[in-house]
C-alpha cells in the first residue's frame, strides 16, 4: 500500500476549558469545522505549557465541510487560571471555567475501588453510574447513592471499610478455589 504524504499545519476552533469535578485537571475543547474530509484535527502539548491546534493534512482532498469536537487533559499549575492555545489565528489565552453540573450527575452512582488495594489514597477511587459495567480488578466500595454522597464517602476515612472489603474477597476467592 501506497503511504500519502501527511502536513502539519496549523488549523482553527472555537475553544472551551472547564475545570474536572473538583481536580486540578482542566478539559480542553476545541470544535470547528476540518475544510475537507481527509483532514484530521488534535490538540497538541506544547514544551511550554502550552497547545498548539492543528490540522493534519494529504496532497489529495476530499473537499467538504466536516464538523470537529476534540478534548484533552490538562494539568494547569496551581495558580493558572487559563490556558494558552495557538492556532492559525494566533495566541488565544482561554479562560478556565468552572466544573459543570451536568444532568447524567443526578441518580444513583456507586463508588468503586481495587480490590487488593488496603490504604487506597483518595484518588484511586473512582465513581461510576450504577449499572456501569467496570473491569473484575475493581469493586464496589459505596452505593449506590447520590453522586454527592459517593464523594463523600470517598473524603472520609475509608481504611477500615477497604480492610474488610479485602478480608471479604480473600474469603471469597478461597471459598471459589475450592468449588474447582
Amino acid at each position: 500500500m501506497e503511504r500519502k504524504t501527511t502536513t502539519r499545519m496549523l488549523g482553527c476552533a472555537d475553544y472551551e476549558a472547564r475545570w474536572i469535578d473538583d481536580s486540578m485537571a482542566v478539559q480542553l475543547t476545541a470544535k470547528g469545522f476540518l475544510p475537507c474530509a481527509n483532514h484530521f484535527a488534535q490538540l497538541e502539548k506544547r514544551a511550554d505549557g502550552g497547545w498548539d491546534m492543528v490540522f493534519y493534512t494529504q496532497e489529495s482532498r476530499d473537499e467538504t465541510y466536516a464538523p470537529f469536537c476534540i478534548q484533552a487533559i490538562a494539568m494547569p499549575a496551581n495558580a493558572q487560571d487559563s490556558i494558552l492555545v495557538v492556532d492559525a489565528l494566533g495566541v488565544h489565552e482561554i479562560a478556565i471555567q468552572p466544573a459543570e453540573i451536568r444532568p447524567e450527575e443526578t441518580g444513583d452512582f456507586v463508588v468503586y475501588a481495587r480490590k487488593t488495594a488496603v490504604n487506597v489514597p483518595d484518588e484511586t477511587y473512582f465513581v461510576q453510574p450504577a449499572g456501569t459495567r467496570v473491569l473484575p480488578i475493581y469493586s464496589r466500595a459505596f452505593g449506590p447513592a447520590s453522586k454527592a454522597d459517593c464523594r463523600a464517602f470517598i473524603a472520609s476515612a475509608n481504611d477500615k471499610f477497604m480492610v474488610e472489603l479485602d478480608e471479604l474477597h480473600a474469603k471469597i476467592e478461597r471459598v471459589e478455589g475450592r468449588e474447582d
